[in-house]
């Protein structure tokens, strides 16, 4: 797993001297304040401290920036400057984001200070009229560091962003193949780096299970034990030699992960776990994420690689997979149900409870474990996913409510719904999940990421699947 890295953001500002506003000034102010942001949003700042008046210094500015190594270039119109400061900055073929600033209060003078906003509508008009070689998008902000609309908007774009640079270049591997029957989840690894920058690494699913098998250190598989039942968890202790076999499973996946420079995995959790080493992975699923190792069942590359994008968006969080299994319409919510493969982490206030699998005791055999039987605790969460061949993602949002009743499993049903920034009934939700052809999984990981995921999609070139209005009769 390689660390996570932040964002780094280059700013710029160009003036003109007709305009006699505080240019200057205000644009030190700004670009102290947002080294303050960067601290309390995560990124790295690089400031061309000398105001841009002449097209020399918007070249040499723009190249010290792309040097640098810029992700995403912030470029201030401290006031109204010249329509070709602009070119040098779109040719790095960085992300950019052009910002125009209040004009404060009229002077006795009575004249414009500034006209910064004005300049932000020329650069922008240029680069998508003038300029039709450049093909990326921009961004827009305004105002000041400590107002609402600059600082919600850099946020959203930092975590947007932040996403974006982690998943290039992350690694993705795939143990077992796609789950019997699953078809719709095979992925063409050629669209994942095309899209994402993701490349997907295969492993063999046999390798993996006799390097488990063949662990002798046995303080390593107790310390591992330890971990899985250490977060607010009952054990049934009578499922031990299953947690010996799941430690064992961690171990060798903590191991591969280090080998190949992994970021997530996709496991065939079933059916060779159950046939072939007589055990249920759903808990090493949860532990797994836990630890910070991305892990989604089924073999399922997109929704590894949602899970991913959701944990880099969260800084971090622990994130999980669920599958959408009934609807209420009598209050509007669904119900997020899995076996049982989310991390502890993410229970309410009763725990989890690690034990055998149910779907798999029979009469007459042992039990087969280990899930962890939990509900979700409440709060706002965010369910984001690819489609297979990831030109679609899949925005959903709403509140896990903890308190009415469900099944046995990993489980929390979600209200208060909105498929990509719309208010949806549990109908309208069906109904765009059907038509669009969305797969059964849900990546889904606490907080309103909906603008961050919504944004990262514009800047990677994903179409968010639109909401589609219930009707009693069939749309094609």
């Amino acid at each position: 797993m390689k660390n996570m890295r932040k964002l780094r953001i280059g700013l710029a500002g160009v003036m003109t001297t007709p305009f006699r506003g505080d240019k200057e000034g205000n644009f030190q102010e700004d670009w102290q304040a947002l080294s303050k942001l960067a601290n309390s949003l995560g990124f790295e700042l690089k400031t061309i401290k000398e105001g841009i008046y002449n097209q020399d210094q918007a070249n040499n500015a723009a190249r010290e920036l792309q040097n640098w190594g810029a992700d995403f270039i912030l470029l201030q119109n401290s006031s109204f400057a010249a329509g070709q400061f602009i070119y040098p900055f779109a040719d790095t073929k960085i992300r950019l984001g052009l910002w125009a600033v209040t004009e404060g209060k009229p002077t006795s003078e009575g004249g414009l200070p500034l006209n910064s906003f004005t300049g932000l509508n020329l650069y922008n008009s240029l680069l998508k009229t003038f300029r039709t070689d450049y093909n990326l998008p921009v961004k827009w902000f305004f105002g000041r560091p400590g107002q609402p609309l600059f600082d919600q908007r850099l946020r959203v774009t930092v975590q947007a962003l932040h996403a974006v640079i982690n998943l290039q270049n992350s690694r993705i591997g795939l143990i077992g193949g796609v789950a019997s029957g699953f078809d719709n989840l095979i992925v063409d690894p050629r669209n994942l780096k095309r899209k994402i920058g993701a490349e997907v690494i295969i492993l063999d699913f046999d390798t993996l299970l006799k390097e488990a098998q063949a662990i002798k250190d046995q303080t390593a598989i107790q310390t591992t034990a330890e971990g899985f039942i250490r977060v607010n968890t009952q054990f049934d202790k009578r499922m031990v030699p299953q947690l010996e076999k799941l430690s064992r499973l961690e171990i060798a996946y903590q191991h591969a992960a280090d080998n190949f420079g992994l970021d997530a995995v996709a496991v065939s959790c079933w059916p060779r776990y159950q046939s072939d080493y007589g055990v249920a992975v759903c808990s090493l699923m949860g532990q797994l994420n836990s630890t910070g190792l991305i892990a989604a069942c089924e073999g399922d590359v997109p929704s590894a690689a949602g899970m991913l994008a959701l944990h880099y968006m969260s800084s971090g969080d622990v994130v999980t997979l669920m599958d959408l299994v009934t609807v209420d319409e009598n209050d509007d919510s669904v119900l997020l149900w899995h076996c049982g493969p989310t991390s502890p982490i993410l229970a309410d206030n009763k725990g989890t409870r690690m034990q055998s699998l149910w779907l798999f005791d029979q009469d007459q055999k042992p039990p087969t474990g280990l899930h962890n039987d939990l509900v979700l605790k409440p709060g706002e969460a965010t369910v984001m996913g690819f489609t297979p061949d990831f030109e679609q993602l899949l925005v959903l949002d709403g509140e896990i409510d903890n308190q009415k009743p469900s099944y046995v499993g990993s489980r929390g049903w979600y209200r208060n719904l909105r498929v990509g920034a719309e208010p949806a009934s549990v109908p309208d939700v069906v109904q765009t999940l059907m038509n669009s052809g969305y797969q059964h999984h849900y990546p889904l990981a606490y907080g309103n990421l909906m603008p961050a995921a919504m944004e990262m999609a514009g800047w990677l070139g994903i179409k968010p699947i639109k909401k589609q209005t219930y009707t009693d009769y069939l749309i094609q």
